[in-house]
């Protein structure tokens, strides 16, 4: 009998382990959710930037060359904006796999009045990124 309850305690765990990762994605997905609805809400003062740079970044599980891992490039655009009288240089919040924009393009953001360096861009693909967090949160605790 007691051989019996250790094999019950295997699958216990994977289940258990997948029912945690889906509720990480489900809080991720609903942590990004308040936040984008929060910046639309205080972002609210329409400016037409430019595009002055656009930044790549590695993005893996390690710093390392050589290791056999897969390293992705993200690219984020540096928009120049002037807001209350005042000039900014803002990196995009949210990179891309490739770039979407070039240099010298104008593009609309919107602006936190009380906060000038805050703003949103309504071309960044937060909600993508939201609803593949949230969707795999819920099919993880679907199947778990």
């Amino acid at each position: 009998m007691n051989h019996m309850n250790e094999f019950f305690w295997i699958p216990l765990l994977i289940i258990s382990a997948i029912c945690l990762v889906g509720v990480i994605f489900l809080c991720i997905g609903i942590g990004l959710s308040f936040r984008e609805k929060k910046k639309r809400s205080v972002c609210t003062q329409p400016v037409i930037a430019t595009v002055v740079d656009i930044r790549n970044q590695a993005i893996g599980a390690s710093s390392y060359a050589g290791t056999g891992e897969t390293n992705m490039t993200s690219w984020f655009p540096v928009y120049e904006y002037t807001a209350n009288g005042t000039s900014r240089r803002k990196q995009a919040f949210m990179g891309t796999a490739r770039s979407e924009v070039s240099i010298g393009q104008k593009v609309e953001l919107y602006v936190n009045p009380e906060r000038p360096d805050e703003f949103y861009c309504p071309t960044e693909k937060t909600a993508s990124v939201r609803k593949v967090f949230t969707g795999v949160g819920i099919a993880c605790i679907s199947v778990a």
